[in-house]
């Protein structure tokens, strides 16, 4: 039972129908001392239009009962004061409905996720008064448009998401037969789909045959140039081996159906509502799914680098913080898990293998001790292994400290091949990056005494040194498995499997 419009009477909202809002809704009509909020015809009619627009973003209609409002507000023409007053209520609370997903994101990520850590948008004032300001003022488009998200990233997806959708609405693309490995300049009758397939989605494949054709075999059988350059992009976009050669893996990713890739996009999207709203315009993204970083920078252009982030077994958390200091010529510790599961048996088997790769030991105390008075063969021998620093070191040159509980962080590497792996789901939950001395140089972009001669020379000094940044610089460990770079749409899958059940959230 609520109070109606006019605050003399009690209206029931029909029984199928609760409040989503039911804190928020009582105090906007209190603020207007009861009176109905949706009589002006333009307001209505943008509830409407912004209702649907919603779907834009990922949203479907059901999710703000589209046609329950409707209907609602059919009633409302021809019924009585009580059939208006459950409209402009119900329109009030679709609408507080709608700002809150726009703001924070259909689905709670702290519910799926014990560690998030992302901070929740600070909203500076009071909800129920800026609805009701903009209702009497500029309108509700005016405000929802002041609340979108105006974030690059996020924006392109919005346009890809058009995109995808409407291959969707358009029967989506053909499957590819996988019964044939297909290599470049072959004749296959599969060639046929694979083209249809390749230029639904936007990939250009105009026939370009370079080799004589026997009397009787169809053009459009062969595998031409053009078509193997299209099947690289799309293999580049999707962390593939870049080879033209589509065999299982290529063949996977080309069947997946059109749905599955609006569905990434909603998801991408969504994840985008959790985060992209309070970032300054300087700050470091990690994709995990994706093993790339940027940073970007507040004249808004954006270093990308490969990086190698954790395996399915040992997961790179989600979380945000703040780079604070580098230190180069750095020490490793070997945390006690990998020390555990990797180094213990390698000791065991290879007395050498400390020594070999400049190991050395420390008691519970944290004094150095001679790794001969230690019993390996322990369960647990009671000490630390610190590596030395120098080229051969697992953290390789140089670190990027943000101190966290779950002792990760972005560094060098002394195992450079990995980067040229498509799947780089590779190590123990830090990053490693591709070219960390360009990272490091742009993070101190601007310092006067700071140049690459300086930092070289303290890399040739060897000495474990540690560099403060000029100001803390926010990272953002995050996880897509669908992104737009340099205006083309990028998919992984989905190495954490993390997906479908923020899907199964976001479809409920």
């Amino acid at each position: 039972m609520l109070l109606n419009a006019n605050g003399q009477t009690e209206v029931s909202l029909p029984d199928h129908k609760s409040l989503d809002a039911k804190i928020l809704v009582p105090r906007f009509y209190e603020e207007r001392a009861f009176q109905p909020a949706w009589t002006r015809a333009d307001l209505t009619e943008e509830l409407f239009a912004e209702m649907e627009n919603a779907a834009a973003q990922g949203f479907t209609a059901t999710d703000f009962n589209v046609s329950e409002l409707r209907a609602s507000f059919e009633k409302a023409q021809s019924g009585d004061a009580s059939d208006q007053a459950v409209f402009d209520v119900v329109a009030t609370d679709t609408a507080v409905k709608l700002i809150h997903h726009l703001v924070f994101g259909k689905v709670d990520p702290s519910a799926l996720d014990k560690d998030w850590n992302f901070s929740k948008p600070v909203i500076e004032q009071d909800p129920a008064y800026v609805l009701n300001q903009f209702l009497a003022g500029d309108g509700f488009s005016a405000l929802i448009d002041r609340i979108d998200i105006k974030n690059a990233q996020y924006t392109q997806l919005v346009e890809a998401l058009e995109k995808y959708k409407s291959i969707v609405a358009a029967g989506g693309w053909p499957t590819v037969s996988d019964e044939t490995v297909l290599k470049p300049l072959m004749i296959d009758p599969a060639i046929v789909n694979l083209r249809q397939r390749l230029e639904i989605e936007g990939y250009a494949s105009s026939n370009q045959i370079s080799v004589p054709l026997e009397d009787g075999v169809n053009p459009a059988w062969i595998y031409d140039e053009a078509l193997v350059e299209s099947v690289k992009s799309f293999q580049m976009r999707h962390g593939l081996e870049a080879d033209g050669v589509i065999g299982g893996k290529t063949f996977a990713s080309l069947n997946k159906p059109a749905d599955d890739r609006v569905n990434k996009l909603r998801l991408s999207l969504e994840r985008g509502r959790w985060l992209m709203r309070n970032v300054n315009e300087e700050f470091v993204l990690v994709n995990i799914a994706g093993n790339r970083t940027y940073l970007a920078k507040e004249d808004g252009t954006v270093w990308t680098t490969r990086s190698i982030t954790g395996s399915a077994y040992r997961k790179t958390p989600v979380f945000r913080d703040e780079i604070k200091y580098m230190e180069f010529n750095p020490t490793w510790t070997v945390p006690a898990s990998i020390f555990r599961k990797d180094k213990l048996s390698r000791i065991r088997k290879d007395p050498g293998y400390l020594a070999r790769n400049n190991y050395y030991v420390r008691n519970k105390d944290g004094q150095t001790i001679s790794a001969s008075s230690v019993n390996w063969g322990a369960k647990n021998p009671g000490v630390t292994l610190v590596q030395k620093p120098g080229p051969n070191n697992a953290l390789g040159l140089v670190k990027f400290m943000f101190p966290n509980k779950y002792a990760v962080y972005l560094h060098d590497t002394n195992d450079r091949s990995l980067f040229d792996r498509n799947e780089r789901n590779l190590s123990s939950g830090c990053v490693r990056l591709e070219y960390p001395f360009e990272f490091a140089s742009l993070l101190m972009e601007g310092v006067p005494d700071w140049n690459r001669q300086k930092m070289q020379s303290i890399l040739d000094s060897g000495k474990t040194t540690r560099v403060e940044l000029p100001a803390p610089m926010p990272v953002l460990l995050t996880y897509w498995t669908a992104w737009v770079e340099e205006g083309a749409v990028h998919f992984r899958e989905d190495p954490y499997e993390r997906d479908a059940r923020i899907l199964a959230a976001l479809d409920k």
